[in-house]
């Protein structure tokens, strides 16, 4: 959403203006002459805020503050709208050690990233008899990342798979 690009100073074409401080403080209708020397002799600019009917609403301010104060409100704003996306890990039955191990670093760059996480292990056809020992694998992998998660609820199981959810410890 671009912001259309206010008029500063000489490029204001207006003949009466009211003009209006930095704090809101009106100082009433004048010619954009006086406002330019009262500009000039306080070092401040004149940016153009909006028309109504014939008279022009200036602002008299410093505008590299103002571009200041913009860009720091953007940034804030930017940091409030950004949500942690909930990741989500798969592991299986059979998984061998080290690609648990390499599961647990993609889980730390997560929580780094301050992301919830999303554990499942899904058993496919004879595995299913083994849900006990599947629990367990699910059971100690969570244990594994103690320190970064915690676990929100408890371990479910619906149908063959099992799903954990862990939220990040602040």
């Amino acid at each position: 959403m671009k912001e259309k690009k206010r008029l500063l100073n000489d490029q204001i074409k207006a003949h009466k203006i009211q003009l209006i401080t930095d704090d809101g403080e009106n100082l009433g209708e004048m010619t954009l002459d006086e406002a330019k020397v009262k500009a000039k002799s306080e070092e401040l600019d004149l940016m153009e805020m909006w028309k109504t009917g014939n008279v022009t609403i200036v602002k008299l301010l410093d505008y590299g503050k103002f571009l200041y104060r913009q860009k720091k409100q953007e940034q804030k704003n930017k940091q409030k709208g950004k949500a942690p996306d909930l990741k989500t890990i798969r592991i299986t039955f059979k998984i061998g050690d080290h690609d648990l191990e390499i599961r647990r670093k993609q889980a730390e760059k997560f929580a780094k990233g301050g992301h919830p996480l999303k554990v499942n292990l899904m058993l496919r056809g004879r595995e299913n008899q083994y849900s006990e020992i599947a629990a367990e694998k699910m059971k100690n992998f969570v244990e594994s990342l103690d320190e970064l998660y915690k676990l929100d609820g408890q371990l479910k199981k619906s149908g063959n798979t099992f799903n954990a959810m862990l939220k990040v410890k602040k």
